[in-house]
């Protein structure tokens, strides 16, 4: 078994529901309740794409110290991995798949137990812990906060019915307290965002709005279309239409990822009665936007940065073959928690002691 130490990030955000009075921590109580609704992980289920049957669930949970830990993880049945054998005598690799079901024929299960017990490769996991409404996560490439919430509202809502369908469930960043200091002495001016447009290739003649690119390889010409997509492109047609692309003649941008869009949102007022509650209403708008693509100017010249909205940390964990030592990590994440809530970086107004 190889042991390694590899270094986490930690977010933290703040569980609001709207029309309940329960805290998250105890909603999902009732959620993984023996006598509920999601006691199997099959019940916990969420399909997000009916045609591949991937889905993401909160697989594992426990309770520990008082606070209540999971794991999100996405899957997509039947999906392959590439594998590649290291042959030090071959002139190349062999590159292969492997797929779960060969996995399963290798171990020549009895045919009731396939039945029951399947093998699938895990895409992404993401791990949580639930101390009232105070949350922390450790994300990963595909699975983040905005994820977790999506999910969060699915299971207490459709899947369990804990909370009405007119309750809306929202992480909400918290800033740094330098920050807060900062926003309740100085109005805010404006806020800046900045986001790329995308791009996406698509090979097909019928489609509108794209420019054509020609790359030649060994020989071969193969036509490229690049199309503007995501939240910047969004922007862009919102504000211009949806001929914007063809009217601004930016043929050659998309492929050299060099068109940006920056929105600014002015404030005219120039004094606030309560920078606090600005500041929370712009964290929580701008919480699953990059915090490398927000900036807030401050009247008399401050700024604060995207990351000055978020609390973060860092930990040391522990891995084993490659996989976390959930142990090791819960047991951070909340003494992670607990020494937030001593130097008074967490309000504890709702933790009960």
């Amino acid at each position: 078994m190889k042991s390694e130490t590899r270094s986490k990030t930690i977010h933290y955000k703040r569980a609001v529901i709207t029309n309940s009075q329960l805290t998250l921590q105890s909603l999902l109580k009732a959620a993984f309740d023996s006598k509920g609704k999601a006691t199997k992980a099959k019940q916990r289920r969420e399909v997000l794409n009916p045609d591949d049957e991937s889905c993401r669930l909160i697989n594992h949970h426990k309770d520990y110290n008082g606070m209540l830990f999971g794991q999100l993880i996405f899957f997509e049945p039947g999906r392959s991995q590439v594998l590649i054998t290291l042959d030090d005598d071959a002139e190349y690799y062999e590159i292969d798949s492997i797929t779960p079901d060969s996995i399963d024929k290798e171990n020549e299960k009895i045919e009731d137990e396939k039945i029951k017990i399947r093998r699938e490769f895990i895409d992404s996991m993401l791990y949580f812990g639930v101390l009232d409404n105070h949350v922390v996560l450790v994300q990963s490439a595909s699975l983040r906060a905005r994820e977790l919430e999506a999910h969060l509202a699915w299971l207490l809502g459709s899947c369990t019915e804990v909370i009405d369908r007119n309750n809306a469930l929202i992480l909400q960043d918290k800033p740094s307290e330098e920050t807060i200091t900062k926003i309740e002495k100085t109005p805010v001016k404006s806020v800046h965002l900045g986001t790329p447009v995308e791009a996406r290739i698509q090979e097909s003649n019928l489609i509108n709005n794209t420019t054509e690119l020609h790359s030649e390889k060994n020989g071969f010409a193969k036509k490229v279309k690049w199309i503007p997509c995501g939240m910047g492109a969004n922007v862009i047609q919102a504000a211009l239409g949806a001929d914007w692309f063809d009217r601004l003649d930016l043929d050659s941008s998309l492929d050299e990822a060099n068109l940006q869009v920056t929105l600014e949102i002015t404030y005219l007022r120039k004094t606030t009665s309560n920078g606090q509650k600005m500041l929370d209403n712009i964290a929580t708008s701008l919480r699953h936007i990059d915090e490398a693509d927000v900036k807030i100017d401050l009247h008399g010249g401050g700024t604060i940065r995207g990351s000055d909205l978020k609390l973060t940390g860092s930990v040391s964990v522990k891995t084993n073959n490659g996989l976390v030592d959930e142990s090791d990590l819960y047991h951070q994440l909340h003494s992670w928690m607990v020494t937030k809530v001593r130097t008074n970086e967490i309000e504890t107004e709702d933790i009960d002691n």
